[in-house]
C-alpha cells in the first residue's frame, strides 16, 4: 500500500484542527464562558410601574374579598360609582373573579346583578382607577 504526501498532509491537517477545538473547549471549561452575558435594566420610572401594578393587583383582589373597606377602597368604588351612574358593591365569584352588584343607597331590597359585558368593563376601570390613585399616592 502506497501513501501519498498529499493524504499524509491532510491527516495531520486534520488531526490539527481537532486538537484546537479540543484545547479551545477545555479553555472555555477553565476559564468559564466570557461570553456577553444578557442583562436587562430597567428605569426607575419602570420599577415604579412594576411596583405600581403589582399593588394594584393586590389592592383590587384585596376589595372583593375583604368584609369592610378601609378610606382608600372606598373612594376608588365611589369613584367607579360615580362613573358608572349607580352604587356599586364588589363581590368575588367563587372562580376569583370579580364582579359587581348594583345597590340600593338605603339597603333595603335585592342587588342587581350586571352582565358579563358590564362586569367585564367596570373591573377593567376598576382597575385603571386604582391604578391612577396608587399612582398618585406614589408621587
Amino acid at each position: 500500500m502506497i501513501i501519498t504526501g498529499y493524504q499524509v498532509q491532510h491527516v495531520l491537517k486534520t488531526y490539527s484542527q481537532q486538537l484546537s477545538v479540543r484545547s479551545r473547549i477545555s479553555r472555555e471549561k477553565i476559564h468559564g464562558n466570557n461570553g456577553q452575558k444578557d442583562e436587562v435594566t430597567l428605569s426607575s420610572e419602570s420599577k415604579k410601574r412594576i411596583m405600581i401594578d403589582k399593588i394594584t393587583h393586590a389592592f383590587v383582589s384585596q376589595l372583593a374579598a375583604l368584609p369592610e373597606r378601609n378610606e382608600t377602597a372606598q373612594q376608588i368604588l365611589k369613584r367607579l360609582s360615580q362613573e358608572y351612574g349607580q352604587p356599586l358593591d364588589v363581590e368575588t365569584d367563587p372562580g376569583e373573579v370579580v364582579s359587581f352588584k348594583v345597590v340600593n343607597e338605603t339597603g333595603e331590597g335585592v342587588p342587581e346583578r350586571l352582565s358579563p359585558a358590564v362586569n367585564e368593563h367596570l373591573r377593567k376601570r376598576l382597575y385603571d382607577i386604582t391604578q391612577s390613585f396608587v399612582y398618585e399616592q406614589v408621587r
